[in-house]
């Protein structure tokens, strides 16, 4: 692990002499880690409510009203880096904001 990215990832080099840098989410990205999966999935979530919220002329207090929660809890779904929250609790909010949300489940193909 590389401290000079905050031991995030690791650097590599080719008998070469070409260097690269792979990141930790990357080698979990690419051997598809439910965990890490699942967490990605509620990241982009929360990105697309809250930039949805931005551009929605709405203050925080309305739709956390409409939501029965309080705005501070609307801060924590609108977090992209808070796992701690339900996916439930993250598309209520994009249905308010009159989003579609549309999930695929598809057996993966072999390599």
């Amino acid at each position: 692990m590389d401290p000079e990215i905050g031991k995030q990832g690791f650097v590599y080099r080719l008998t070469s002499g070409a260097e690269g840098t792979v990141l930790a989410d990357q080698v979990l990205h690419y051997n598809r880690d439910p965990h890490y999966l699942a967490d990605y999935l509620l990241y982009e979530l929360a990105v697309q409510a809250r930039q949805r919220l931005e551009h929605s002329g709405w203050n925080l207090r309305d739709p956390a009203r409409r939501l029965h929660t309080s705005p501070t809890q609307l801060y924590r779904l609108l977090d992209p880096t808070n796992y701690r929250k339900s996916m439930r609790q993250v598309l209520s909010l994009l249905c308010l904001m009159d989003c579609e949300v549309s999930l695929r489940v598809r057996v993966k193909k072999a390599a």
